[in-house]
């Protein structure tokens, strides 16, 4: 199974989203995404609820249970 971050990874190259934009959009670091992404943090549950809500044209209900 794929982990939270490369999900988040995929999730945001669908979206056509940089970094940068993705970061913005929920309130974090640029840092703190790329930190998502390469493995070294998780997702706050609060990042993880704005996640699901940028996410969610591109989710189905069984993927967003795993964010």
């Amino acid at each position: 199974m794929e982990s939270l971050g490369q999900k988040v990874k995929y999730f945001r190259k669908i979206k056509g989203w940089s970094q940068e934009y993705l970061a913005r959009n929920i309130g974090v670091s640029l840092n703190t995404v790329q930190r998502w992404e390469m493995e070294r943090n998780e997702p706050s549950p609060l990042a993880r609820e704005k996640l699901m809500a940028l996410f969610r044209e591109v989710l189905d209900g069984d993927q967003l249970k795993l964010l």
